[in-house]
This record gives structure tokens, C-alpha cells and sequence, in this order.
């Protein structure tokens, strides 16, 4: 009976002893099998990584914090200078990158996740800045770029290029509105929000974008455990639509995020001041009258601003139309117009400056012939290649090569002697053989015949003279039997 007893004690004491440990136990358990990891994202890129007041948001911090809920890990996201967060992950001390953009020196160091948000590198200007399109037009130009961003291996190949680094975005576009920077590349959204934010004028953005990219998750090359862990809990909240719940909530705020809170201030802040209006006029009616006066001269002031902006407009517009109607528009080259008004401006300048100024004039061989035995469509293929010969021989910004008429051309070189002109006319005959086009009809290939001339313009001279030289030279090239540069000398026929 005490045997019974006694094992009755021990049997309580046990599960006693079971209840007051075990549950801790496993709720231990359950706590450390937990995982966390820590993701380091650039503190400027307001919306999509910021830092606020020492917490990371934007639409890139929640995607991963949802991936963290999928795999069953606690996401820590961190956002501090991008320079510093790409030397930390090189250090170990983070798990990962959050929205960055693979390129050709990352790759050396990263393995990415799937696709996470799209990047549409983009250029800002000035609004009224029309030359600027396209990375080719930055030459010589100073361009703001964040340091250590992806646009910087955009243009690392562009060495006449002046890199600005970005170390504020306000300051930054302040510094484009007055001319102290002529571009700016980053992300559409984040420069879009920036101008929303800080309301700097006069900032435009070119439409197409320099580059579109799709930002990732970078970790350590060869991390793939936690590359699979990322990309399984990306997969998840793509399908089950998560990710599509997280960009509505950010919807708009590419533009209007900070200004909503904006608004609401703006309309409480006036409410505050009509209604303080309203006590002041009743207090001192008189001043009716003046302010009256100050709200005709803000309309008045505003329809002034209106009427500039509109002939900034008209301004642009007739630039575009001046350049179309001196452009040829079979072969995209200057056009006789063009010609004539930049030969005037060259012979005045040559003639002010003592300096020498060559013609060439160019004339397609047996062009007739080529358009009655293949047709008119194959001999304006022929101009447009011709064209583009000619084109590519004038290698100098103030030279001009022009459609004259028909299958005539014609080059302005400035500052050009005539053996100089000699040598760029003998390339041009040259190069528009090599392009071997066959003139059927004559049993030989499309050639062209070249006149060369070069004067120092005089007081005596006529503009007419020169051009009349070139033409004869290029009349004696004809009547030598073609495919010839001949030189005339101006001095000799005078």
C-alpha cells in the first residue's frame, strides 16, 4: 500500500514538474526558431527606401517585411548612406541589399533576387532646356548623380562627361533650376516625389527614359540559402496578390505623397487667415481697397506669367518648324535653304576674320541613268545612302553639308585651305564608291564628280564667286569622264 502511495507522489511530482517547465520550453523553442535578417536600403530614396526619424519606410521596406511574413523570418530593414550599406554588406554585416540594380561591376559581388520594383532611370532638365534628349547630349555638361547609384555605370563610358555627386536631392534640383547643374539622372519616382516634395519650378523630365531597369535583392555571391529564402517568399506574395495591395496603398504618392499632407495644411492654414481677414476687416474696413488693389495686381501679374509661358511656347515652336524647313526630308541633311543662309553668315565671317573658306560641290554620275533602270524609289535609296557618306566626311561643328537640288550636294568648309578641301572632297569620292551600288544601265557603280575651291574673302569679292568656281570645277569633272575631284582655282580665273 505505501509502494502505491509512493509511486502515486512521484507520478503527480512529475507531471507538476512537466507543467511548470514545459510550456516554457517550447515557447522557447518557438521564439528561436524564429529567424531574422537584416536588409540595408538607401536612406535618400524617398518613397520607395527613406529614413524617418531612424525608421526605414517606403513601398520597398513593406514588400520585404511582407517576404518575412511568408518564410517566417523577422525582416529588419535599415536605412543608411548607400556607400556605407554596400560596404557593410562586403563586411557581413548584413544579410542583404534592398532595391538595387544589377550591373556589370555588382554582378561581381552579388547574387539577386527575382524582379522587385521597376527603375526608369530618367534625365532632368530645365523646362525650357531643348537640347538635351538623350546621354549622347551630355557631353560637356555637368550631371548630378548619387554616389555610389546605378546611373554612374550608366555613364561611366561617357569620359567628357562632369560627374556631380548627389549628397541632397532638394539641394541638388535647386542647383538644376538655376543652371548650377544641366542634368540630373535617377529613378523617375524618387526625382518626381523629390519635386512634389521640396516644389523647386522650372524642373522638367525627359520623357523617354535613359534606362529601364527592374531592382532586386542583392546578397553575398553565393549566399543561395538565403537568395531561395527571399525568392520563395517574393513568389508568394506576388501570387497571392500582396504585392499588388502594397503598390495601391503607394499609389499616387510617386507625385502627390508628401503633397496630400501638404494640402491639408495649405486649406487649414488658409482657413486660419480668412477668418483672421475677415476680423481684420471688419476692424479696419478701409483696407478693403488695398487689398482689392494687391489681388487686380496678382491677376494681373499672373495673366503677365501666363502670356510668357505662352511665347516661350510659340519660341519653341517656330525653333522646331525653322529646323524642319531646313532640313531636306528625303535624306534628313541640310537642305538649299540652309545653305544659303549659313554660306552668307560663313563668307561674312571669313571675310572679318582673314581666314580661308572651301566649297565642294558634288554631283552623282549618270544618275539619270541608275533612275530609269531601277526606278525612283531605289535612287532615293541611293540619295539617303550618298547622303550619309557626305554627312560623315564633315567632321567639324561649323561645316555644313547640304542637299543642293536633284542629286547635287555641296560642303562649307570653314577655315579650310585648298588642299584641305582637296583632301576631304578625294574621301567623299572615295567613300561613295566603296559603297558599291550598281548602276546597271551604264555597267558600272553609282560614282560621283567633285569641284573644290578655297578663297580668303576680300572686300571685292562677291559670295557668287566662289560658288561659279566650284561649279566649273565640277563641270571639268564631268567632262574628264566622272568619278574625279577637280580643283578650281579662284585666283587663276579672276
Amino acid at each position: 500500500m505505501r509502494s502505491y502511495k509512493d509511486s502515486k507522489t512521484c507520478l503527480i511530482t512529475a507531471i507538476i514538474l512537466l507543467i511548470l517547465f514545459l510550456p516554457s520550453n517550447i515557447f522557447a523553442m518557438n521564439d528561436d526558431s524564429r529567424g531574422t535578417l537584416i536588409l540595408l536600403g538607401n536612406e535618400n530614396l524617398a518613397p520607395i527606401v527613406y529614413n524617418d526619424k531612424g525608421t526605414a519606410k517606403g513601398v520597398a521596406v513593406d514588400i520585404a517585411i511582407a517576404i518575412g511574413n511568408k518564410i517566417g523570418y523577422d525582416i529588419k530593414v535599415m536605412a543608411v548612406n548607400w556607400e556605407q550599406a554596400q560596404e557593410m554588406m562586403l563586411n557581413g554585416e548584413a544579410d542583404g541589399l534592398l532595391h538595387i540594380n544589377p550591373s556589370p561591376e555588382r554582378n561581381k559581388r552579388y547574387d539577386y533576387s527575382s524582379p522587385l520594383l521597376k527603375s526608369e532611370f530618367s534625365m532632368f532638365i530645365q523646362c525650357e532646356n531643348v537640347t538635351l534628349r538623350t546621354i549622347d547630349d551630355l557631353k560637356n555638361k555637368r550631371v548630378g548623380v548619387e554616389a555610389a547609384g546605378y546611373p554612374i555605370s550608366l555613364l561611366q563610358g561617357y569620359e567628357t562627361i562632369d560627374f556631380e555627386m548627389i549628397d541632397n536631392w532638394e539641394s541638388s534640383f535647386k542647383a538644376l533650376s538655376t543652371g548650377d547643374l544641366d542634368a540630373i539622372i535617377v529613378d523617375r519616382w524618387i526625382g518626381e516625389y523629390e519635386l512634389a516634395q521640396s516644389r523647386v519650378a522650372g524642373i522638367g523630365i525627359v520623357e523617354k527614359a535613359v534606362e529601364t531597369q527592374y531592382s532586386r535583392i542583392a546578397v553575398r555571391i553565393g549566399d543561395a540559402e538565403t537568395l531561395s529564402l527571399i525568392n520563395s517568399g517574393l513568389k508568394e506574395i506576388t501570387e497571392d496578390g500582396t504585392i499588388d495591395k502594397i503598390m495601391q496603398q503607394w499609389q499616387g504618392k510617386r507625385v502627390v505623397y508628401i503633397t496630400e499632407d501638404y494640402l491639408q495644411n495649405f486649406f487649414l492654414h488658409s482657413a486660419s487667415f480668412f477668418l483672421l481677414l475677415v476680423a481684420l476687416i471688419s476692424i479696419y474696413y478701409v483696407r478693403k481697397y488695398r487689398k482689392l488693389n494687391i489681388k487686380l495686381e496678382a491677376m494681373v501679374k499672373d495673366r503677365t506669367e501666363e502670356l510668357r509661358q505662352t511665347n516661350e511656347i510659340l519660341k519653341e515652336t517656330n525653333l522646331k518648324l525653322e529646323r524642319i524647313s531646313m532640313t531636306d526630308g528625303l535624306t534628313s541633311i541640310e537642305n538649299r535653304r540652309a545653305f544659303d543662309i549659313v554660306y552668307e553668315r560663313a563668307w561674312k565671317l571669313s571675310m572679318r576674320e582673314g581666314i580661308p573658306l572651301a566649297l565642294i560641290m558634288i554631283d552623282i554620275d549618270n544618275f539619270k541613268f541608275f533612275n530609269d533602270n531601277y526606278g525612283h524609289l531605289s535612287g532615293d535609296q541611293a540619295l539617303i545612302k550618298i547622303a550619309r557618306v557626305i554627312k560623315a566626311a564633315i567632321k567639324r561643328p561649323g561645316d555644313l553639308a547640304a542637299r543642293y537640288g536633284g542629286e547635287e550636294f555641296v560642303v562649307i568648309l570653314m577655315n579650310t585651305t585648298l588642299e584641305g578641301a582637296a583632301v576631304v572632297a578625294e574621301e567623299i569620292r572615295r567613300r561613295v564608291e566603296e559603297l558599291g551600288i550598281e548602276n546597271g544601265g551604264q555597267q558600272t557603280l553609282l560614282t560621283v564628280s567633285l569641284g573644290v575651291s578655297s578663297v580668303i574673302p576680300t572686300d571685292g569679292m562677291k559670295p557668287d564667286e566662289l560658288i561659279d568656281t566650284v561649279d566649273r570645277a565640277l563641270y571639268k569633272a564631268k567632262k574628264a569622264g566622272r568619278n574625279k575631284v577637280i580643283v578650281g582655282k579662284h585666283q587663276e580665273e579672276c
